[in-house]
């Protein structure tokens, strides 16, 4: 079992070195603006009128859900409890994500950004490293689809950025002894449908 926390830790302590190759941190701000709406451009015509240019972000709202059976309702509010629990986290993976991605493209040299990256992992150990072991085998590996979700990279990317390719095998073998594949892409209109909508109703107010 600790071992499975470890790569959580793992996860949670490397993601903020990882230099990105799908998304960089400016597009993945664009995005995350694009998504949550807001002023994207102001216009102002030759009259001296002023228009915004906005992007909104499409709400969802979901009807009560009708269960086929008690089991599938149960299943269900287990799930919504423990997306509860780990998606504040997937908020600050993606928070430390973008902030750290723009330190370090600023500093000079390696002995400046080591210096960062060990200070970092000393505060992400010290605020969640309690937080991240009490977490059960279920809730770690939903964290694990949400860093997909949140970044756009899944986890087994982010290892072998931060360590190389030969750790990245070793934690995903430590991770397949608990069922779980650091490689797994977040499928929102599939397999992770459940996962999706709870999320949209966190982030809508509804849970």
């Amino acid at each position: 079992m600790r071992r499975f926390f470890l790569i959580l830790f793992f996860l949670f302590s490397g993601i903020h070195l990882f230099s990105q190759q799908k998304m960089n941190a400016v597009e993945m701000l664009k995005k995350m603006e694009n998504e949550g709406g807001g002023i994207l451009e102001v216009k102002i015509s030759p009259e001296g009128d002023t228009t915004f240019h906005a992007a909104i972000s499409p709400v969802y709202i979901y009807p009560p859900r009708v269960f086929k059976s008690k089991r599938e309702r149960k299943r269900y509010y287990r799930l919504v409890r423990n997306v509860k629990k780990v998606y504040p986290y997937s908020q600050i993976i993606k928070k430390i994500f973008i902030e750290s991605e723009f330190v370090l493209r600023h500093m000079d040299n390696n002995r400046e950004r080591r210096k960062y990256i060990n200070k970092k992992e000393k505060e992400l150990k010290r605020e969640f490293e309690d937080d991240i072991r009490r977490m059960t085998y279920s809730q770690g590996r939903i964290l694990i689809k949400l860093v997909d979700r949140e970044t756009h990279h899944t986890s087994y990317e982010l290892v072998k950025h931060f360590k190389g390719s030969v750790a990245a095998f070793f934690w995903q073998g430590v991770a397949r002894v608990f069922h779980t594949d650091l490689k797994y892409e977040y499928d929102p209109d599939g397999a992770d449908k459940w996962i999706e909508e709870i999320v949209a109703k966190i982030e809508n107010g509804q849970l």
